[in-house]
């Protein structure tokens, strides 16, 4: 009989479909101090779900008995970030890793969009002045071109066309944007972009890039991609939205052209280091909308994280390859 392991939130709010599995054992993972899952029930473990929504006590256990249970086959995860070390780790076990791309990817998007229209339309010197009741209006520029430019004339690359990345350029598109998408396999109209170019093409279209979004996952590949040399490659302007990992980019390098106006302005939930140092000199740029990495909030993931689980459930029962197993070590 299979066994799998759940945090106790999922097994009380998905009693009656986990029952619906004919021959299917279901471990609740510990919750009390101290408590801990007996050494017969480690062996007989081969499936864990790890939900990080189950809180971060109940993540911890799971994530640990996940690492000790010898016999695990399978693990999925109630995300879509596959890069953290203990996860690559049993990946490197031979532990098949699924996760839940594409389950945030519309909140996420929308959060990307929001923050590049608060940028070019100059929300945040607005918001500044309305704190301090001040009737301040935007001056009139010297010459034209100092005026911000209307979206529709903008060039907008994106680097990834996963979940995220296509819905990012959706949306971007509806505004008239020109987007150009960055990613390995060929990608046109029908994946939401104008144009596509491979990685290896990527200090080609970077000088073109009135908007640079990162939607990309975190490998050793895509590690300080976007180093100093890289940014040094965008239009005087640009600017920078980042929804993946803070590892993607120099972040020294960043704030460095956010301080001197090289790079106009940023949106960033994701960082080096998380939560991010009280010292970090983001948190004082007049130009960088945070967030704290929590841009996939949104009603009803929670139900769609579920759905997700019991589907590849069903498939590791069956035996089937899901398409949701991660690859990219």
């Amino acid at each position: 009989m299979p066994t799998i392991l759940v945090p106790a939130d999922v097994a009380s709010r998905l009693h009656d479909p986990l029952a619906a599995f004919a021959d299917l054992e279901v471990i609740t993972a510990p919750e009390g101090d101290g408590a801990m899952l007996a050494p017969d029930e480690m062996e007989r473990i081969e499936g864990v779900f790890f939900n990080v929504a189950s809180g971060p006590v109940a993540a911890r256990r799971t994530l640990g008995a996940a690492t000790r249970a010898p016999n695990l086959r399978w693990l999925h995860l109630g995300h879509s970030g596959a890069d953290d070390p203990t996860f690559q780790a049993l990946m490197a076990r031979g532990v098949a890793v699924t996760n839940s791309a594409g389950v945030t990817a519309e909140p996420i998007a929308q959060g990307a969009i929001a923050g590049v229209l608060a940028l070019n339309r100059g929300f945040l010197p607005r918001l500044d002045a309305q704190r301090r009741r001040a009737w301040e209006q935007v001056p009139e520029a010297t010459l034209p071109e100092e005026q911000p430019p209307v979206l529709a004339e903008q060039t907008m690359v994106i680097l990834g066309l996963g979940a995220i990345g296509g819905a990012v350029a959706r949306y971007a598109r509806a505004f008239g944007i020109h987007v150009v998408g960055v990613r390995r396999s060929p990608a046109g109209v029908e994946d939401g972009v104008d144009e596509w170019a491979s990685p290896d093409r990527l200090a080609e279209v970077l000088p073109r890039a009135d908007i640079l979004v990162s939607t990309i996952p975190l490998t050793e590949a895509t590690r300080g991609l976007l180093d100093a040399a890289a940014l040094d490659l965008l239009p005087p302007g640009a600017l920078f939205v980042n929804v993946s990992r803070g590892e993607i980019v120099d972040e020294a390098a960043l704030v460095a052209r956010l301080a001197s106006g090289r790079v106009a302005g940023a949106y960033l939930d994701v960082f080096e280091v998380e939560p991010l140092p009280e010292d970090s000199p983001l948190w004082g740029l007049p130009n960088v909308i945070l967030s704290p990495h929590d841009s996939g909030r949104s009603a009803g993931t929670r139900a769609r994280v579920d759905a997700i689980f019991l589907e590849e459930l069903g498939r590791w029962l069956r035996g089937e390859e899901s398409p949701r197993l991660v690859r990219d070590r």
